[in-house]
Parts: C-alpha cells; sequence; structure tokens
C-alpha cells in the first residue's frame, strides 16, 4: 500500500517537473518570435526611410543642377518620370493677380489635350483655391470633369512667395498601379522645391542671364 502510494507520488512529481521547462519553452518561443518581428518592423522602417533619402538626393541635385542649365521644367519631368514613374507630365505656369494659367512644358501628351486645364477648373482649381496637392484617388466620386479622367495628381507649386504652378501627372506606368509612400514624400519636396528652382529661374530670364 505504502509502496503503491509512493509511485503515484513520484508519478505526480515527475510530471509537475517535465510540465514546467515546456511552459517556460513556448513563452521564451513566443518572446524570441515577439522581439524579431519588432527588429524586422524597425529595419524595415531604416530601409524605407534610406530609400526615400536617397531619392530625395537625387531630386535635389538634379534641381541644383538646372539652375546651371537653365532647363528647371526639364528637371522636373525628368524626377517625375525616373523616380515616380509617369511618362505624362504637364507643368503649368499660374498667375495670381489674373488667376490664369498657361502651359509651361509637358511630356508624353499632346499641347491641344491640356488646353482644358488652362481654364482653372476641377482639380486645378481646387489645387490653387486650397493651396494643397489634389490626387485622384481622394476626390469624391464623381466630380471629375470628362477632361481629367487620366489625370493621377495636381501638384501644387509654392513658396513663400506664393503659388507658382501646378503640375499636372496623368497616368503611370503599367507596372505600377498606384502613387506610394514614397511618391507622397516626394511630391511634397517638389511642392516647395521645384517652385523655388523655377522662381530662380524666371529672376535669371529678368537679369538677362
Amino acid at each position: 500500500m505504502r509502496s503503491a502510494g509512493n509511485e503515484s507520488g513520484l508519478s505526480l512529481q515527475a510530471g509537475g517537473r517535465t510540465e514546467l521547462p515546456v511552459k517556460q519553452q513556448v513563452a521564451s518561443g513566443s518572446e524570441e518570435l515577439r522581439l524579431r518581428v519588432q527588429q524586422r518592423s524597425l529595419r524595415e522602417q531604416l530601409e524605407r526611410h534610406h530609400f526615400l533619402l536617397e531619392r530625395l538626393y537625387t531630386a535635389s541635385a538634379r534641381l541644383i543642377q538646372s539652375l546651371e542649365r537653365g532647363d528647371v521644367f526639364e528637371a522636373i519631368t525628368e524626377i517625375i518620370a525616373n523616380l515616380i514613374g509617369s511618362q505624362e507630365v504637364a507643368i503649368f505656369n499660374y498667375y495670381p493677380a489674373k488667376e490664369t494659367f498657361s502651359l509651361a512644358s509637358s511630356r508624353g501628351i499632346e499641347a491641344s489635350a491640356l488646353q482644358p486645364f488652362e481654364s482653372g477648373a476641377g482639380m486645378f482649381g481646387r489645387t490653387v483655391h486650397l493651396g494643397m496637392s489634389q490626387f485622384r484617388e481622394r476626390q469624391p466620386i464623381g466630380v471629375l470633369l470628362p477632361y481629367e479622367q487620366d489625370l493621377t495628381a495636381c501638384v501644387i507649386l509654392k513658396s513663400s512667395a506664393g503659388v507658382v504652378g501646378v503640375i499636372a501627372i496623368f497616368g503611370l506606368l503599367p507596372e505600377k498601379n498606384c502613387l506610394e509612400w514614397a511618391d507622397f514624400e516626394l511630391l511634397k519636396f517638389l511642392e516647395t522645391y521645384a517652385a523655388v528652382a523655377i522662381q530662380f529661374q524666371r529672376l535669371q530670364g529678368k537679369q538677362g542671364f
């Protein structure tokens, strides 16, 4: 009787001793997995930031180069084509005193197809009146005008001196479905610094350089 009791007790103790390490192993494995996921997330953040900085540096270098060459509009279209992925871009001058637009430069789209935009209606008008870039995917359903159906974005060009123009971005490359996070950040950069480059070029023209 005593012997049987002892065996039973030993069995329970043995069972208790094997359960604790298993629980510890599960907890340890879960913690290790959590740390790996967190580490991967932090690495991805750094890689994304590095990728963005490389694009911003490339765009900035091209704009600075354009100050010497006097080809700011060409530089802007190159930046959008190479870094964002659109071969259909138009840049419009904006004249605040008259509230009018004129085509400054275009790439990949006929000038005749751009004439309706000079009226300042639709997304163009909202871009200037609201003082902020407008994107097709953020527009209410049914508000796009017939000639705006292929429009991806209207990017405002403004600095401390005011609005100097608007960039119209049309279709993206076939392999690209929509604008991405890094694209929006690059466009924010162009909003200000492309505007500064345009103002610089205009002053050069007035000074006869």
